[in-house]
């Protein structure tokens, strides 16, 4: 008979990306799923760091830089990676500033995914998106 180990992780949501990428992290929401090794899950502990905005950071091209310069340069990222991000606690001007940007990418993405936006729209519009989660990001680590 099986037996299931640590069942607490299983079919729980958070967030996830691919443990192969190229210079620029890609992160999304996993719903509730199984896990798979080809996909990192991880789970937000605390509600004063939520899976949207941490989302956001790796999806930052400064994180995705981070990553290559000072974390591991190769094409793999994998949860010890990960752990070594340096994650920016939030107050909560921030964090409603951040679901918002959040929530706009998810509608574009939805409105792709159900035909209501042509695929070039919808990358214009997400590059937009990109554009102003960077200065956010580079805002918040005083980068500019």
């Amino acid at each position: 008979m099986p037996v299931v180990r640590n069942p607490q992780y299983y079919f729980r949501e958070g967030f996830c990306y691919s443990d192969i990428n190229t210079t620029f992290l890609k992160c999304r929401v996993k719903l509730k799923t199984i896990n798979d090794v080809k996909s990192m899950s991880l789970y937000s502990l605390t509600n004063k760091v939520p899976a949207y905005f941490i989302i956001c950071l790796i999806n930052s091209t400064f994180i995705s830089f981070y990553v290559d310069e000072f974390v591991n340069n190769t094409q793999t990222f994998q949860i010890n990676d990960a752990r070594q991000l340096p994650i920016f606690i939030p107050d909560e001007n921030t964090l409603e500033q951040f679901k918002k940007i959040f929530n706009s990418a998810i509608e574009i993405k939805k409105s792709h995914l159900n035909n209501e936006l042509s695929a070039i729209d919808s990358e214009r519009k997400l590059t937009e998106i990109q554009e102003e989660l960077d200065l956010m990001v580079n805002t918040l680590y005083h980068l500019i």
